[in-house]
């Protein structure tokens, strides 16, 4: 079931799906930056669909005092559309400040644990890509030796380039091996997958 309500993603899809699928918190951060341009944009623009709807109130209006009955009859029609869209366009208006007040929530929240806050943005955003894809390679090796018991070969490609293969991912991949091999092994591991590295969800509670 999905239902976007007038938003663009619901609480729970920014806490638990979109920067709640980032495994370190300057990812998490500069997704939500992204989502909060986007809703700060859409906010700023009401203004000028406000000032279009009026000209078009006058245009029908104009239309309505015609000796034309065509005319007239187009005004009453636009008129009429105006009037239905308005409160659906009220919802999508109230929607989009309420999503841009739980971003900014959880904005905040990830703040204090954010290891690149002292650069700007950009740089943040460039600086935790190496930590972003080595937790997301591992966690993908996690997923794919727990459900088919071995990991693709497009995935184990771009794991090798990476810079921290050979010290890191690779030795997680065959932690993970062994601990699938020995008795309880399975259990174990999702107990392991339980644990994130970041929790957005925990830090809003």
């Amino acid at each position: 079931m999905h239902s976007k309500n007038n938003r663009q993603n619901h609480d729970f899809q920014i806490a638990y799906f979109l920067a709640g699928s980032c495994k370190t918190p300057d990812a998490a951060y500069g997704l939500l930056m992204d989502q909060r341009d986007d809703r700060d944009v859409a906010i700023k623009n009401l203004k000028a669909s406000e000032l279009k709807q009026k000209a078009k109130i006058v245009r029908a209006k104009r239309k309505i005092a015609s000796d034309d009955e065509a005319e007239q009859l187009d005004g009453q029609a636009e008129l009429a559309e105006i009037e239905a869209f308005a409160e659906l366009e009220a919802k999508n208006i109230a929607a989009a400040h309420a999503e841009l007040a739980f971003i900014d929530k959880c904005l905040a929240a990830i703040e204090p644990h954010r290891k690149y806050r002292h650069l700007s943005l950009p740089e943040a955003n460039e600086a935790c890509q190496r930590d972003e894809w080595k937790l997301e390679f591992i966690e993908r090796a996690e997923n794919q030796l727990l459900t088919s018991g071995s990991i693709s070969h497009d995935d184990y490609a771009h794991m090798r380039r990476h810079p921290d293969f050979a010290t890191e991912i690779a030795p997680a991949i065959a932690a993970i091996s062994n601990l699938m091999l020995q008795k309880g092994g399975r259990d174990q591991l999702m107990k392991i997958c339980e644990q994130k590295t970041f929790d957005l969800p925990k830090l809003l509670t």
